[in-house]
Order: structure tokens, then sequence, then C-alpha cells
């Protein structure tokens, strides 16, 4: 972490902090404003005071409680204050740690993945935890047609604290995809999971009309609590607007471990936010703010804590579009853009060019291929000239590139208005190109057309995102190979058999289920590495930059973050580190 002295704000900043706060109504200027005054005191070690965050979310009616369906108010990372998974992740050892599993072993002949569970757990209606609700979690997910079904096909009680799965398909995945779900409870969702398996003792599946019309019944559900096994907890009486807010969960085995009286979250993006933090209010924001901006919050004393980039912004290629569909045009848009530039461009501090064009983060290239095999498409014009020479392209003597038709090969480059690191990302890429003879424009379009244009097809190039916080190369290459692309109606329009000069011809759709089969990693090594030598030599999109992101902190002002750093080596997104330092007692109120 960087420390910075403070200083006093100026009076520009100062009355737009004032004037930002008016719009967060509901939650108080104070944090610790919201503990009830009706609620007994805590018990445990926390203060009075909270840890404050942010996340956006849906209010209802639009949001609602249902964990499961789109909307719901789970506050990302946050859930695993109110609902914890089995066990938390720390990519430093690739371990898990127990939370509400004690153990967990694969049987000798890799048939059965076993857990067994604590047996001091309950929910904070007075039920103990038990198996029936990790039963329950699973049922509920194989009805949403989760990937974990992909490689178990039971889930079996064998006593209140021990839970069998039985493993279909062997793979490393398991763990993850067991371990870190967070649980929920037979009381609220046990009458679906009790549905989902009578329609499988009965041979029903998800193709059948029962199936669908109870995923139907499934998807308008709406539980009016939201159970907790976690030391904190998710009334919805304590949600509105502006922030919800977290109240100790006293119940909880984690009750005397947690520091924090309460957690609240407050609604809302950077510039709901900024005001806030203006303010001195907030100890956590994992949302990206311009340089300048960064600079005023350190300024003000803030630490900013900056992590290794798993993922970042890539460009996507349209091969229905002539010309490209043809490898050589790809490779020399490659050449062309210089992704140290527009890194340095996008988001300052932050963003970095990517090294290796595999479709993975930089370290994770590093961790799972051997990159002597890869091209890493240094900027060379020379070098993308005589490519798209050799795919059939001319430059004329206006200095302008034209197809063998004769038309003048232009593109247009799609990118969400409200990025703002992306879209100074697109103009300096869109003039680079245009620069090289390769008249480029950019469409600003909404962010939430940006999935939907890509899988439809409705562009030419586009910004999007590439990589993983999670720790299996796998995650990836599911957006760009599988979900904008083979499960699109028209997507990348690219192959996923190609012809490599690395390799011959590979089958890409095999390779993935390769790169996850088993328990041995270093056999699904050799499957990632020719995914991500195919990536890079046929170039079906470009990773431009990756982020490493800054997240602000108020360790030293507000909080006190403890000394173990290896916790920042996990994605904030998915294996965030505050959540898992609040849970185990490292993280608490300055002294």
């Amino acid at each position: 972490m960087k420390r910075s002295a403070r200083s006093i704000l100026s009076g520009v900043l100062a009355a737009a902090m004032l004037s930002g706060l008016m719009l967060l109504p509901g939650c108080g200027q104070n944090p610790s404003s919201t503990t009830d005054p009706n609620a007994s005191a805590p018990t445990g070690t926390a203060t009075e005071q909270a840890f404050v965050g942010g996340w956006p979310y849906s209010t209802p009616p639009t949001g609602h409680y249902n964990m499961f369906v789109a909307n719901a108010i789970e506050l990302k990372f946050y859930r695993e204050l109110h609902q914890l998974p089995l066990a938390t992740y720390v990519a430093e050892t690739d371990t898990y740690e127990p939370m509400l599993a004690e153990s967990w072993e694969v049987s000798e002949d890799g048939s059965v993945f076993r857990v067994n569970l604590r047996q001091d757990v309950t929910w904070r209606t007075g039920e103990a935890f038990t198996s029936k609700d990790v039963w329950t979690t699973f049922m509920i997910y194989r009805l949403m047609a989760n990937p974990v079904w992909d490689y178990v096909d039971k889930v079996t009680m064998v006593s209140d604290y021990e839970v069998e799965f039985s493993v279909k398909t062997p793979t490393t995945l398991l763990l993850r995809y067991v371990l870190r779900k967070p649980m929920v409870d037979y009381l609220t969702y046990g009458s679906y999971a009790e549905q989902v398996q009578a329609l499988l003792d009965a041979g029903k599946d998800e193709e059948s009309a029962e199936w669908k019309e109870l995923s139907n019944d499934f998807s308008v559900f709406r539980p009016e609590i939201v159970n907790a096994t976690g030391p904190y907890y998710l009334d919805p009486a304590n949600v509105n607007e502006s922030c919800a807010v977290l109240k100790k969960n006293e119940s909880s085995f984690l009750a005397d471990t947690v520091k924090f009286s309460e957690v609240i979250v407050y609604n809302g993006d950077v510039a709901d936010l900024t005001p806030l933090v203006l303010n001195g209010q907030v100890d956590f924001l994992t949302h990206q703010f311009s340089s300048a901006t960064m600079a005023t919050f350190e300024s003000m004393g803030y630490d900013m804590l900056q992590v290794a980039g798993v993922d970042g912004i890539a460009l996507y290629f349209n091969e229905a579009v002539e010309p490209l569909d043809k490898v050589e045009v790809r490779q020399a848009l490659a050449y062309v853009i210089d992704r140290e530039r527009v890194g340095e461009l996008a988001l300052p501090g932050v963003s970095r060019g990517t090294k290796y064009i595999t479709g993975l983060g930089d370290t994770m290239t590093e961790n799972w291929v051997d990159v002597s095999k890869l091209n890493n498409y240094e900027t060379d014009t020379e070098k993308a000239s005589q490519l798209l020479e050799s795919a059939g392209l001319t430059q004329k003597d206006d200095g302008q590139w034209y197809l063998e038709s004769g038309k003048q090969f232009t593109l247009d480059l799609q990118c969400p208005t409200a990025w703002s690191d992306a879209s100074t990302a697109a103009s300096e890429i869109a003039q680079q190109l245009t620069t090289f003879g390769i008249k480029t424009t950019v469409s600003g379009i909404d962010s939430t057309m940006r999935q939907n244009n890509i899988s439809n097809g409705d562009y030419q190039i586009a910004l999007s995102f590439f990589g993983t916080g999670q720790p299996h190369p796998v995650f990836a290459y599911e957006t760009p190979l599988l979900v904008s692309n083979v499960n699109a109606s028209k997507g990348l329009g690219y192959s996923m058999i190609q012809d490599t000069e690395a390799y011959g011809q590979v089958d890409l759709n095999q390779l993935l289920i390769d790169s996850t089969a088993g328990w041995d990693v270093d056999a699904q090594k050799e499957a990632v590495e020719k995914i991500a030598v195919t990536v890079n030599e046929t170039v079906p999109y470009l990773p431009i930059y990756t982020k490493w992101s800054k997240y602000i902190t108020s360790n030293g002002m507000r909080t006190d973050w403890g000394s173990d750093d290896s916790l920042y080596q996990n994605s904030a997104g998915d294996d965030n580190f505050a959540v898992i330092k609040i849970l185990n007692g490292e993280l608490g109120p300055k002294a």
C-alpha cells in the first residue's frame, strides 16, 4: 500500500462534496448512525464503527432477494459477509481455507468429492446449518443449469454434517464450483429443491414441460427474508435506494471474530460515490476513478491498494465483415496498434498495454504457457503492410488501404461512452489505424448494448472485456469463445476448428474440455497452452490493455488492514481480500 500525507480540501471540492452528499439520503452522513438504537449491544469484539463500501444494485421492485435470479440484491462480494461459502480462496498459495466446511477430500478413485461441515453453525432464524442446506443450494443450481452440474450428477446427504458429490467428469474446477458458492437455506429454498429432486426422480430434465414450468415459477419467486450464517445479515428493511446496511448477526460463529458493528454498502457507481469519498466516509471501493480524482483522494490520506492486472479490455473482430475474416488482416491490425501507448493513455497509472496476446492476463500466461511459443506482436507497420498485401489488399497513392474489390478498407469501432478509460483507448486506436491508412471512426454506445451487439453481430470491431480474476484459464475463454461466439446468434463468427502453423488443425471446443479434465493440473496445462497459442496465432480478439487496478482504502485513516499482504493477489471481484480480512478479524477500525 502507498500512503500519502493529508491536505486540506479546496473550497471547490468541499462544495462538490456537500452538494453531492445531498444526493445520498437515507443512510446518514455518519456511517455508524444507522445502528438500530433498540438493538442489543454487540457481545463480540466489534466497536461502534461501520465498515463502508459501495456497489451498484437495483432497488425494489426491480431489485429483489432471490439470490439465483437476475437483479438480486446480493451486493456482489459483500454477500459473503451474510451468506458464507464453504471455503475462501488464497491465490498466493492456490489453496482453499475452511469456512462453513471443515474439510474436504476426493476419493481415491476420483468418483466422489466429500465435504465435512462445521457443526457449530446456525442460521439467523435459529436452525442448524446442515447438509440439507448444501443439498438445497446445489439443487437450485441444478434448476439454474449451473456449470457445476456438468461435472457432478448427484448430491447426497450422508449425514447432517457430511455431503457427497458424485463426480461424473473429474476436474480440478470442482473445488471452486463447490467450495466458493455462498450457501442458502432449506427454510427459504427447500420447497423448490424438493420439486427439482422430484422431477429428476421422474426422469424429467430441462427439456421437459414440467421443468420449464418450475423454472419459470422459480424466476418470479421473491423471498421476504435473506437468511444468514455470516457475521452480518441483510434485512430488506435496511435497504433503500441509497444504501444497504448489513447489521451484526450475533448468532453467527464469527460474531466474536469480526470487528465492525455493521457494514454499509452504498448504492452507485463512480459519480454517485465520489462525494462520500471526499467526505472521508468510505473504507473500500473497487470502482475505478480518474487519475486526477485518485490524486485528490491520496492527498486526503486515503491509501491506494494496487493489484496485478488479471483482466482488461480487448478489441473484438467480427469475421462476417470483410476482410476481418482473414487471419492475416487481424494479425496486421495487431502489429499496427501500439498497445503500450494505448495503455498509458487509457487510465494512467492503472492500465498497461498487454504483453502477451493469449486472451489471458500476463501473469496467468506466464504461469500456464511457454511464452517462447508466442508472437508478442510488437508494433511494426512494415510487417502489417506485408500481411495486408498477402491478404490481397493494396495501399494506393492516397495512403489508404483498399480491398481486392476496390472498396476502401474502413472500420467502425464501438465502445460504451460511459467507459472513460475504454473511450480514451478507442480514440487512440482509431487514430493509430487511421494514420496507418485504415480510416477508423468511433461509435459510442450505451453500455447495455455492448454484449447484445457483439452477440448479434451488429458491429465491425468493438471493445469488450478479456481475462479473468478466477484461478483457471478456462474462465477467461468462456465469454469470447463461447458466450460471444459459439453460443451467440452471430457473434465473432470465429470457427472453433482452426488450422494453425503451431499444431496443424485444432479443435478448440475439445481443448476447452481437455483444459479442465481430470485431477492433474499438468495435463490441463498442455490443453491450455494449445488454446493460448492458437488464439495468439489466429487473433479472434486482440487484448489491448490490462487494468492494474487501484482500490481506495481507508487504511490508516479509519481502519487498520493488518500486516498480511498475501491476500492481495486475490481477485477483488471473485475472491475479495477485504471481505476475507473482515471475516478473519484482521481488518478492523483504526485503534
